[in-house]
């Protein structure tokens, strides 16, 4: 796994969190947001942590920010890694398994050095979801 696979690997998760998050507000009311800059500022500090823990190559804090494993960190695969997937098995949904085993093993062992870069950040807040 290289940068651009970490960053990619990142993307990937937000883009999941972004695509559900405009799924649900497609078949309803536009939701309202209760968010405060209390509730703002806890969420960029988890984003900086995540940072931090990825610069210092920090496996196990890394994996203590997300809830338990199931909690999707993958990638979004190309459709050429699904069709090959699917030979083995055809009802593969494109997405699999977490990563974040993978990702954590690769910050502790990998030399280069890493650091993801966030842009553009916007935090909505919806009651107690958060995207």
């Amino acid at each position: 796994m290289n940068k651009n696979r970490t960053g990619a690997v990142f993307l990937g998760l937000l883009m999941c969190g972004c695509g559900l998050a405009s799924q649900g507000s497609a078949q309803g009311p536009e939701p309202k947001f209760n968010s405060n800059a209390d509730d703002l500022a806890k969420i960029r500090g988890v984003l900086e942590e995540f940072r931090q823990h990825i610069i210092r190559k920090d496996r196990n804090a890394l994996t203590k920010l997300v809830l338990n494993p199931n909690v999707l960190f993958h990638h979004i695969n190309g459709q050429d890694e699904v069709d090959s997937a699917r030979k083995k098995n055809a009802q593969f949904d494109g997405i699999g398994p977490s990563q974040l085993d993978g990702f954590a093993e690769f910050l502790a062992t990998s030399k280069d050095k890493i650091e993801e870069k966030f842009h553009n950040i916007e935090i909505r807040q919806d009651g107690p979801w958060g995207w």
